[in-house]
C-alpha cells in the first residue's frame, strides 16, 4: 500500500495546474462509481490526477493507482480498497486503466457492495462493456466518454484566448454571425491544418517534432491492438497483425462505400472474421463508422463509410508509409468527429455527405458548389479555406467549436 501512495505522490507532483478541458469543467461526481472511458492517449490519466489535486490536494483520503501496476500481481483491488479505508479513511479511489486488471468487473461489484461510503472514479478502454459483462454493473456504474482535444480547445492553448463553445443551431443560423469574432483570429486556418496533423492528442503539447509525435501515435495503434485487444478479446498474434493491416487499409482508402468482402479477400480471411475485427477496432477507439440510418446500432453491417477515429491518426499512418493524406477524408472526418464528440448523431446521406438532426451537409473546399444538394431542404455547404460564411454556407472550422 505504501508503494502505491509513493507513486501517487510523485505523479501528483509532476502534474502541474494548467489547462482544464471542457470535459473536466462539465464533470460531476454525481454517482458513487463513475467510469471515464476513451481511446488511448486522449488524457484520461491527466484527468484523474487533476481531479484528485483539485478535490483532495495532499489529503490521504484520495488515492490514484494504475491497475497494471505489478503490485496487483500479489494484491487485489478489494484488498487495496479495504486498506485504503481502514488505514487512511479513504473517500475517493481513482483506478487508472482498469481494463488491464483481470477480474476488474467482479471486484468493482464487490467493492461497491462492501464499502458503501467509498467513491470510485476509474478510467478504461473504449471497449469496456459494463452492461453485457458477466457481472451486472449497469446499476452501479455510470460511464462518461472522453475524446481528444476539440479544435476549440487546441486553439485556446495555442493562443491563450478563450473561445465560445457553440451549439449546432448556432452554426446553422447565419444571422448569429458566430464566425465574426472567431474568424478574426490570426492564422486561424493555419492552426486548423496544424490541428488536423498534431492537435487531437494532449501529448502533442509536449512533443515539438512532428516525426516524434507521429511515432507516439503509431505506438498508440500498436499498443491498442497488441495489448488491449489481445487481452480483451484473447486473439492470437497472427490475427493481431491482420488488425493492423485493416487500420492501414482504411487510412489509405478514399472516402467511399465499405466493402468488407473486398477487404476480406485481400487479407485472405472470411467475411465474418473481418467483420468482427473491424468491429473490435471501432470499439477500442481506432475506427469511426458513418452509419446508414438513425435506426442502426454502431455495427459494421450498418456502416456506409469507415474512417480512422481522428485526423491525427490519418496523417500519422500516411506519413509513416510515405503517402499523401486525402484531403477529402480529412475534411469529412473533422466534421463528423466534431459533431459526434459533441454528442450529435451523424449518419450517411444519399443526397449530401452526412445528415445530422435533419440537416444535410455537403463538405468540401472553397470551390464546392450546391449542385448535389440544391433540391434538398435544410441543406448546407460546409467549406474549407474560408473564414466567413453566409446563408446555407458554413466555414468548416466552426465544427471544431462544438465541444
Amino acid at each position: 500500500m505504501d508503494r502505491l501512495i509513493q507513486i501517487y505522490r510523485r505523479l501528483l507532483a509532476e502534474v502541474k495546474p494548467g489547462y482544464y478541458r471542457a470535459f473536466y469543467r462539465g464533470f460531476t461526481m454525481d454517482h458513487r462509481f463513475v467510469g471515464v472511458v476513451g481511446a488511448r492517449g486522449v488524457g484520461k490519466t491527466t484527468f484523474l490526477l487533476q481531479y484528485l489535486r483539485e478535490h483532495y490536494g495532499e489529503s490521504e483520503k484520495g488515492l490514484y493507482l494504475s491497475a497494471d501496476n505489478l503490485y496487483f500481481s500479489e494484491h487485489t483491488l478489494v484488498e487495496t480498497a479495504d486498506q485504503f479505508i481502514k488505514l487512511h479513511g479513504g473517500e475517493l479511489l481513482c483506478i487508472d486503466e482498469i481494463h488491464k486488471y483481470k477480474n476488474w468487473n467482479q471486484e468493482l461489484k464487490n467493492i461497491y457492495d462492501s464499502y458503501p461510503k467509498l467513491n470510485v472514479l476509474f478510467s478504461g478502454s473504449s471497449s469496456i462493456d459494463l452492461i453485457k459483462g458477466k457481472y451486472d454493473l449497469s446499476r452501479r456504474v455510470i460511464l462518461r466518454q472522453m475524446y481528444g482535444f476539440s479544435f476549440r480547445e487546441f486553439l485556446e492553448i495555442q493562443t491563450s484566448t478563450t473561445y465560445p463553445r457553440l451549439k449546432l443551431e448556432d452554426i446553422l443560423d447565419s444571422s448569429k454571425h458566430m464566425d465574426t469574432d472567431i474568424g478574426k483570429t490570426e492564422k486561424l486556418l493555419g492552426y486548423l491544418h496544424q490541428y488536423w496533423q498534431k492537435g487531437y492528442y494532449p501529448t502533442s503539447q509536449a512533443i515539438s517534432v512532428y516525426e516524434a509525435f507521429r511515432d507516439t501515435l503509431i505506438g498508440i495503434v500498436e499498443k491498442t491492438i497488441f495489448e488491449d485487444i489481445s487481452t480483451f478479446y484473447t486473439l492470437k498474434t497472427e490475427n493481431l497483425d491482420i488488425l493492423k493491416k485493416i487500420i492501414y487499409f482504411f487510412a489509405t482508402s478514399l472516402p467511399g462505400s465499405v466493402s468488407i468482402n473486398k477487404l476480406a479477400n485481400s487479407l485472405g480471411k472470411d467475411h465474418t472474421t473481418i467483420t468482427e475485427y473491424v468491429q473490435m477496432l471501432r470499439d477500442t477507439g481506432l475506427l469511426r463508422f458513418l452509419l446508414i440510418d438513425a435506426y442502426g446500432h454502431a455495427l459494421v453491417r450498418n456502416a456506409e463509410k469507415i474512417y480512422l477515429d481522428n485526423t491525427n491518426l490519418l496523417f500519422a499512418i500516411n506519413s509513416q508509409i510515405g503517402k499523401e493524406t486525402h484531403l477529402g477524408s480529412v475534411r469529412e472526418l473533422f466534421v463528423i468527429s466534431g459533431l459526434e464528440n459533441a454528442g450529435y448523431p451523424v449518419f450517411y446521406s444519399k443526397t449530401g455527405d452526412i445528415v445530422c438532426e435533419g440537416n444535410i451537409f455537403e463538405i468540401g473546399g472553397a470551390n464546392k458548389t450546391v449542385t448535389q444538394i440544391k433540391s434538398a431542404d435544410h441543406s448546407y455547404l460546409v467549406k474549407d479555406d474560408m473564414l466567413y460564411g453566409s446563408a446555407h454556407t458554413i466555414p468548416l472550422y466552426l465544427f471544431g467549436f462544438l465541444s
